[in-house]
């Protein structure tokens, strides 16, 4: 995949990139013009049509990733499912792409139909849209008492022992060998049943939860983040990354916004029914509320501020995961790490820079101080400055 776009310090070039390969070297070499920059580390050529013309010949249309401002500037009648498809071409190509069967983890297993009307699950499913619960603890629940009903076979599940239950867990364990977070949804969901449906005591089945690894998030610098930004093609996805990482927002959250939540009267943006189904407020700063003033200049959206190109509907969470996939691969960060690296970034570099840790905790949406404090871990300016004793041999 090569990436094309406007050059920073000369508007009468393109600045062209791709990975190493001696024969990308070679190909690019037939358009006239084209030279290699080392200050910018990628080719250049002419900022003309011809040269995107050929660039597309020589390369494959398929190959190319155009930037957003080349798109508009050559093709200023292009629709929004037009520059969705320059700016984020599908990879691999759809003709490369092979439909192979993999296996899926727990939580995006589709649904077994066949126990839809099985009185547990029926019961189960019944007391969380009543309780109102979300969609996605109703779906793990769900999953995860199936997969119960399917082990305990002829046995009903409120005639399960505490003693058979924690086998099962066992066997989850060394056989499905399935990770700390899924096994707690397993016992979240066995515990809700126990709790609302058989109305049992808790502690019948109060079962020790299995120890998770403490795991530090991972931190982008802020060179990275300007690079994540810069090889981001497309306006509307460099806008959704940027303003994740203005406002510290989950993936959820930035899908759902709509245009009314946005107050820039007061600067502000409302943040409704977000994960616990709670609301807060976030800061619109001057500088956030320019570059989102750009993008809705550009693409009008009428409900959600981040739309599909052609539709009402908010941009689903999968296919803002594979943009920032290419992204992340195109600026050369190496670190591993989600959407969710840069709402880490955010917190982190805002407790460098001295910002108290429990507006931190308001603005992430943390209801417990102690999910924010682990940030503390991760901020780089004291720890670079600790001697080590090394340095007084």
């Amino acid at each position: 995949m090569i990436t094309i776009q406007l050059d920073e310090r000369d508007p009468a070039l393109l600045a062209v990139s791709f990975p190493a390969d001696p024969v990308g070297n070679d190909t690019i070499k037939l358009i006239p013009g084209r030279r290699w920059s080392y200050s910018r580390r990628c080719w250049v050529v002419p900022n003309t049509r011809e040269s995107v013309v050929q660039l597309g010949k020589l390369f494959g249309k398929a190959y190319c990733r155009f930037d957003e401002a080349v798109v508009r500037l050559y093709k200023p009648l292009a629709t929004a499912t037009e520059v969705e498809q320059a700016t984020n071409p599908a990879w691999p190509p759809l003709h490369q792409q092979v439909d192979t069967p993999a296996r899926r983890p727990f939580r995006y297993a589709p649904p077994l139909r066949i126990y839809d009307r099985h009185p547990v699950i029926v019961a189960v499913c019944h007391a969380l849209q009543v309780g109102n619960y979300s969609y996605k603890t109703l779906k793990n629940y769900k999953q995860a008492l199936i997969a119960l009903i399917q082990y305990s076979r002829t046995t009903p599940l409120d005639e399960l022992t505490r003693t058979q239950y924690q086998h099962y867990l066992l066997y989850l364990v060394e056989k499905k060998r399935l990770s700390s977070a899924t096994i707690n949804v397993h016992i979240n969901a066995w515990k809700f049943y126990c709790e609302k449906i058989l109305l049992r005591d808790k502690a019948f089945y109060d079962i020790a939860y299995p120890r998770q690894p403490q795991k530090l998030p991972t931190v982008y610098s802020l060179a990275e983040v300007k690079a994540l930004f810069e090889a981001t093609t497309s306006l509307k996805y460099r806008t959704l990354f940027q303003l994740v990482y203005a406002t510290g927002l989950r993936l959820s959250e930035v899908v759902q916004l709509r245009l009314t939540d946005i107050d820039r009267v007061r600067k502000l943006i409302m943040i409704r029914a977000g994960k616990g189904r709670k609301d807060r407020v976030v800061m619109l700063t001057d500088k956030t509320n320019l570059f989102l003033s750009n993008y809705l200049e550009v693409y009008q959206p009428t409900v959600y501020v981040f739309e599909e190109a052609g539709k009402k509907e908010p941009l689903t969470n999968r296919t803002i995961q594979l943009v920032y996939s290419q992204a992340v691969q195109a600026a050369g960060i190496q670190k591993r790490g989600g959407i969710y690296t840069l709402r880490h970034s955010f917190a982190t570099h805002f407790l460098e820079a001295g910002t108290d840790i429990r507006y931190i905790q308001q603005l992430l949406g943390h209801e417990s101080i102690l999910t924010t404090m682990r940030y503390t871990h991760v901020t780089a300016d004291k720890i670079s400055t600790l001697r080590s004793p090394l340095d007084d041999l």
